[in-house]
């Protein structure tokens, strides 16, 4: 059986032991060698070709951005980010993702970490699923998106008509390459589920008003869902849709993530079918799957990402399992798709 290979990046000597000691534990990981800092990262992935690299952010010489960079330019693979990401390193986290690191396992306890085998588990699943992965690498788009001006609705109206999207592994740069082709106007909201912890939510949402034409809210309880915005989950809560079309955040235990994909599509489906659209992403999991299926069921259109461009064609595939979907696109035909199902939408009311 052939093992994944994996150069682990981190400038403290007893990280490098513990993630060698962690990824060897599961006889499926060789650890090939270790690296002190991104420099030495980026010859060594020249060198030693990795099947994956597991990346600190953090590091003297060349950090982690830099690093991610020259990889991805050169010889892109696999990254998995491995750091002590706080909400002040939300930002450059996001611009990782976005240059195309594979997902993230933040550190329990700062740079670094004497606990860091509490989230043991986190490090070889991510490792196992950016390895998968390998063949869909795609390297980061940043340079080319340029920040746009907000529509500033005139009337602040409650939205008759929303967009549903929910989606994990893979998901800033993806959402980016959509929303940002999307089109907005005033009676229409935007609401997204991205499984992602509480310390990143408020910058994805900063992130997505700057670079789409959708001005984001980070959502909070009690907000009306007015026409011409975005909501975006706050992580750790799930994120449902009332009757009088406001945000309800609660927290409940039956569902794997926080937030969860399912608990949005549902409240969708029970308040704006058939005025909405929910649209299911790369992830890993089935999550949204089934509230996919009920915004179906009830009159919604429905739309699934392909295994062509999914990151982790996880999600997706479990919605397309079920028959949840209508229309089954790679990830760069979705945005057209939206325009065209909205505007058809519309003009039949």
């Amino acid at each position: 059986m052939k093992k994944i290979k994996v150069l682990v990046v981190d400038d403290s000597a007893f990280m490098r032991k513990s993630l060698r000691e962690i990824l060897e534990s599961d006889p499926q990981i060789e650890v090939i060698d270790t690296a002190r800092n991104g420099l030495e990262a980026v010859e060594k992935v020249k060198e030693l070709k990795p099947d994956v690299v597991t990346l600190d952010i953090n590091m003297p010489v060349m950090d982690g951005k830099q690093a991610l960079q020259k990889i991805m330019e050169e010889n892109p693979l696999p990254v998995v980010v491995v750091s002590s990401l706080t909400q002040e390193e939300a930002p450059i986290t996001m611009e990782l993702l976005d240059l195309g690191a594979f997902d993230y396992v933040s550190k329990p306890s700062g740079t670094v970490s004497l606990d860091i085998r509490k989230v043991s588990d986190q490090i070889i699943s991510k490792v196992k699923q950016a390895y998968r992965s390998r063949f869909r690498i795609r390297k980061g788009v940043q340079s080319i998106r340029i920040s746009r001006a907000s529509f500033k609705p005139e009337k602040r109206g409650l939205a008759q008509y929303v967009i549903a999207i929910g989606i994990s592994t893979g998901g800033p740069a993806t959402l980016l390459d959509i929303l940002q082709d999307c089109q907005i106007d005033s009676q229409t909201a935007y609401l997204v589920v991205q499984h992602m912890p509480p310390q990143f939510t408020p910058s994805l949402a900063k992130r997505l008003s700057e670079y789409t034409p959708i001005q984001f809210f980070h959502a909070s309880k009690g907000q009306a869902i007015l026409g011409g915005y975005g909501y975006l989950a706050p992580g750790g809560w799930h994120m449902q849709i009332t009757r009088d079309k406001r945000i309800a955040l609660f927290k409940d235990d039956r569902y794997v993530y926080y937030p969860s994909v399912d608990v949005l599509f549902d409240s969708v489906a029970e308040v704006y079918c058939p005025h909405a659209i929910g649209v299911l992403l790369t992830g890993i999991g089935k999550d949204g799957a089934e509230g996919l299926l009920k915004m179906k069921n009830c009159g919604c259109y429905t739309i699934a990402e392909s295994e062509e461009t999914a990151v982790v064609f996880g999600m997706p595939k479990a919605a397309q399992e079920l028959g949840a979907a209508r229309e089954i696109l790679p990830s760069y035909k979705i945005a057209k798709a939206i325009s065209r199902v909205h505007a058809r939408m519309r003009s039949k009311r």
